[in-house]
């Protein structure tokens, strides 16, 4: 008999198992790359208009959302293949379809991207990790990314180098866990200045949690991707004609 109880005891713990909270979305992206080629190799940057929905599963229930904003960042690659690296930061604000308030923010990498001679197509995996401000609750997520860009040559701003004006879709799954329940905080200002200690060990700890390697990325990229993962940002209301302003 006590044996049928135990067993009774471990299904039930295993009926009862918490599923993880998770975020499932899909994000668009328009605008331009720069190109510079230099011997053997090829480095550029982009910055696009971002579009993101999807779902995230808070508690077994599933909540839609919709954000918008801004994703930037640089890549760089072989001449030889054309393979590219790329790493960037994005940030997109929005509401759920429970009217709630929510900023979707942090970065990506991708291997794979390429470009050719008549223009730029491919598509990568990678890893992502960001920050959700949703109401009164931050969560950490963390996940795979996925991407494809494809683009065409236009006539650059800076003759001593190739730009492509295309399009990105990206593919961002992964699971969430909650940093705190308190109200999101504000965009720093001057008189955090104080606080630079703090600041500095709470981007240390964040960069020993990041899924990749920190030192392959442009310093001022890595800083503003520390910044967003801590502070909700100030995203300007943006059109698809015109790609974010810094």
């Amino acid at each position: 008999m006590r044996v049928i109880r135990v067993v009774l005891a471990i299904a039930v713990l295993c009926c009862t198992t918490v599923v993880a909270d998770s975020m499932d979305a899909k994000g668009t992206a328009s605008g331009t790359v720069v190109l510079y080629f230099s011997g053997t190799s090829a480095s550029g940057t982009f910055d696009s208009y971002f579009v993101l929905t999807g779902n995230l599963t808070l508690d077994e229930v599933a909540v839609g959302f919709s954000a918008s904003g801004w994703a930037r960042g640089s890549g760089s690659g072989d001449t030889a293949t054309l393979d590219i690296d790329a790493q960037a930061t994005f940030a997109a604000t929005g509401s759920t379809d429970t009217g709630e308030c929510i900023s979707v923010q942090g970065g990506l990498t991708l291997g794979g991207l390429s470009a050719g001679a008549a223009g730029s197509s491919g598509s990568g995996i990678g890893d992502f990790f960001a920050t959700v401000f949703i109401g009164e609750r931050i969560y950490r997520v963390q996940g795979d990314a996925e991407g494809s860009a494809s683009g065409d040559f236009v006539v650059p701003e800076d003759p001593y180098s190739m730009e492509l004006a295309g399009d990105g879709a990206f593919d961002l799954s992964g699971n969430m866990t909650l940093v705190s329940p308190a109200a999101a905080p504000e965009v720093a200002t001057t008189a955090d200045t104080e606080n630079a200690g703090a600041d500095e060990q709470a981007d240390a700890s964040l960069i020993e949690i990041l899924p990749w390697d920190t030192s392959t990325w442009p310093e001022t990229l890595l800083a503003e991707l520390l910044d967003i993962l801590t502070n909700v940002v100030d995203i300007p209301q943006l059109d698809e004609e015109s790609p974010a302003d810094s």
